[in-house]
């Protein structure tokens, strides 16, 4: 919904750094992914994926601040998923946007207690296959429906939308230089890694050969959905102009198609927000109590019940209120992507036991929130002037920190 969104408002660049994010999270797949696997199978007491990568620092002080940074960053998260669902249900449905955020809310929170994990993976199944057939479906529906499959009239149309143009770099709106587009594409695969939800995928795996599938399915499946929301986002664009947010396009599309098609194309894309939405709320709760009950063994199991069904509400009424003002949804959550990003140099010394210390690893991850806190401020810009991207900067920060401290280790051991 977003890729769309983004492809109608500022062109083409979407494809670049949503691609290269797709070949990072192979890449983070095969490396990364494999090491967190082996850890969870040494390990198989530690069932908290924030535990397992922090494991190394033995600081229970440490994993409860990634905890609380993680429930800050995943709730902005949460309403991201929610602010797409309620757009395209609005557009493609007619329904009033906040009864459709509302309604999807509460299916999710009820569809997740009701079938936990197992759900999950039953929506990624559903989503993954509806999702291919319809998008599939839609985009050479729509492209019958107004260009007769004439690729070269669709893209010439395109072309002539804008000044700079849809398919240009930067973009109508200067959004999609080459720092925007490799920062970017950083920001949305290495930092959704460090999140509880996308972690405990890793974990989860029955054995280490689905890794190596996996890693070949995100960059052929990424690029595939990327690819089909440029064509409905700029096909969208020249059709349907003067749409209230870009969010509005794939809904506009779909309900211009065969009915049979469109409805097919919205199901999947409704289940697959729906898949993101359970799995946060699930690992949320399920980190938290986790992370309460530390080192208790004694605690019964409808305490840890009661506990992880709170956590799941309260997540649902801060997402619910976050995403009444949908656009601001979308800075929002690159913040959350922004903030989960500046864990992600302290989680890789955990997963590879890297001698750093933990309060390096606690001014490495301070340093890098603070800079991106710092970056939501208008004086941010006076500040950087070479407008480096305050997600970016932190990482780099964060980064140097821990380098530094390595360094510091391996001096003083010698």
């Amino acid at each position: 919904i977003g890729g769309a969104g983004f492809y109608y408002i500022h062109g083409v660049g979407n494809f670049y750094f949503a691609s290269i994010a797709y070949c990072i999270l192979a890449v983070i797949t095969g490396t990364l992914g494999r090491r967190f696997w082996v850890l969870s199978r040494k390990y198989p007491e530690i069932r908290s994926p924030i535990q397992l990568y922090l494991r190394h620092f033995n600081s229970p002080g440490l994993e409860t601040c990634f905890v609380v940074v993680s429930l800050l960053c995943l709730v902005p998260y949460m309403a991201a998923q929610i602010t797409g669902f309620g757009w395209l249900v609005q557009s493609a449905l007619g329904v009033p946007y906040l009864y459709a955020a509302g309604a999807g809310l509460v299916v999710v929170f009820l569809y997740s207690e009701a079938g936990g994990i197992k759900n999950i993976v039953k929506t990624d199944v559903l989503q993954s296959l509806m999702t291919i057939v319809g998008c599939i479906g839609v985009v050479a529906v729509f492209i019958w429906s107004f260009w007769k499959w004439d690729l070269a009239a669709f893209f010439e149309e395109v072309d002539a939308l804008a000044e700079p143009s849809l398919l240009g770099i930067p973009g109508p709106e200067g959004f999609y230089s080459v720092l925007n587009i490799a920062s970017l594409a950083l920001l949305i695969s290495l930092g959704a890694v460090p999140m509880a939800h996308n972690a405990q995928r890793y974990m989860m795996v029955r054995d280490v050969v689905y890794l190596k599938r996996l890693m070949w399915m995100f960059p052929l499946m990424g690029i595939f959905v990327t690819v089909a929301a440029g064509f409905i986002g700029l096909g969208g664009a020249v059709q349907f102009p003067g749409l209230e947010s870009g969010d509005q396009v794939i809904g506009a599309v779909t309900a211009s198609v065969l009915p049979v098609v469109g409805a097919l194309a919205t199901i999947g894309i409704i289940a697959a927000t729906m898949s993101t939405a359970d799995s946060i709320l699930l690992s949320v709760g399920f980190v938290v109590s986790e992370q309460w009950y530390r080192g208790r063994s004694n605690e019964g199991a409808k305490a840890v019940l009661r506990l992880n069904r709170w956590c799941a509400l309260a997540v649902i009424l801060f997402a619910f209120v976050s995403s009444i003002r949908p656009e601001l949804i979308t800075q929002f959550a690159f913040n959350a992507f922004g903030g989960m990003l500046q864990l992600a140099p302290v989680m890789i010394a955990g997963v590879y036991e890297i001698k750093v210390g933990k309060v390096a690893a606690a001014i490495s991850f301070s340093l890098g929130i603070c800079i991106v806190v710092v970056g939501t401020m208008d004086f941010y810009g006076e500040l950087i002037p070479l407008k480096i991207p305050p997600y970016l900067l932190g990482f780099f920060v964060a980064c140097l920190a821990l380098l530094i401290a390595r360094a510091w280790v391996f001096f003083k051991s010698r």
